[in-house]
């Protein structure tokens, strides 16, 4: 292994340095020259050499010669105290190095949007934990351009959003794809004949999603052509408030169906929109950073979990659609 920042006669001697412990290490173990042989898979006048290297350097004797063993003097019994403990750890940093190549333990920062994090980050951490449960999870429910922040600021290895807008310094991976849904209060359809009609809705409470976004942006543009001015009467900052706040009866709103997959059946009822708003989820990370082998496995979860959450929403779903066409037109 290369060490950075570091010429050649330094790495030199420092990987001469650990073939000497090794080769110490061996032969305390072992009392002979030639089982140590054995044991690191070399010849024994190999292992003579290196312990005759490593007497010179040290400027005293490690063994004596004694009946054909090779018996340890103090001055090696005290450095194989220290040697037995420095290789410890470079067993354990060996085993965590295997680890993360599995991808079965280490460190992931992951930051998402409050709504993800809430409705399908979960799900997708109890799967990858279930199969690494070595994995340590820094968690953060952020914003969009909060995230893009924990990025410059490399906080975070990877942030999941909902149509996330382009950044030059921030690159964009589409992982799955999922569609805008009317959630509203399922007291309210008693005596309704067709859902699809959007007169069921007329002055009832509209739940706006306080912060711009491109699919907010879309939504409203999809609701202008269709002459439809909902009244707003509450704003919020998160699709998962306004999941509540539907489930409370306080008004309807458009949700991410995966926000809307965890809501209530016997509260809320949702319907698709005619023509449908889809959206792509995708992981945001650092231009230039290589994604880890844990951020592959989460977001394989994550995609798991959406195809679930898909699922789910299937068959939550009313069997007509809301009709948001453009007038004098099909939009």
């Amino acid at each position: 292994m290369q060490i950075m920042g570091m010429g050649m006669f330094e790495r030199h001697w420092i990987a001469m340095r650990l073939r000497q412990i090794e080769v110490f290490r061996a032969v305390m173990l072992t009392g002979s020259g030639s089982a140590a042989a054995r044991l690191l898979g070399v010849s024994q006048p190999v292992v003579s050499r290196v312990l005759s290297h490593a007497e010179l350097g040290l400027g005293f004797a490690l063994f004596e010669r004694r009946h054909g063993r090779l018996v340890p003097t103090p001055e090696a019994r005290a450095l194989f105290a220290q040697v037995q403990r420095a290789w410890g750890e470079i067993e354990r940093i060996e085993a965590l190095a295997a680890n993360l190549r599995r991808g079965a333990s280490g460190l992931l920062r992951v930051a998402a949007t409050p709504s993800l994090a809430t409705a399908l980050l979960p799900e997708a951490l109890a799967a990858m934990r279930a199969a690494h449960p070595g994995v340590v999870c820094d968690l953060w429910a952020s914003h969009t351009r909060e995230i893009e922040a924990h990025l410059l600021a490399w906080e975070v290895d990877a942030g999941f959003a909902i149509e996330p807008p382009e950044q030059a310094a921030v690159a964009l991976t589409p992982l799955c794809q999922g569609e805008m849904v009317l959630a509203a209060p399922r007291e309210w359809t008693a005596g309704v004949l067709r859902l699809g009609e959007r007169a069921w809705l007329a002055g009832r409470p509209f739940i706006a999603l306080a912060e711009a976004t491109s699919l907010g942006e879309r939504l409203s543009a999809r609701l202008s052509a269709a002459e439809w001015s909902p009244a707003q009467v509450l704003r919020v900052q998160t699709y998962a408030l306004a999941g509540t706040l539907v489930e409370r009866g306080l008004g309807y709103a458009f949700l991410d169906s995966f926000t809307a997959a965890t809501l209530t059946p016997a509260r809320v009822v949702l319907l698709r929109t005619d023509p449908p708003i889809g959206f792509s989820l995708s992981r945001m990370s650092s231009v230039g950073a290589a994604p880890s082998v844990l951020l592959g496995r989460l977001c394989d979860c994550l995609v798991q979990a959406a195809a679930l959450s898909a699922s789910r929403l299937k068959a939550r779903l009313a069997s007509e659609a809301l009709n948001l066409r453009a007038v004098g037109g099909e939009g």
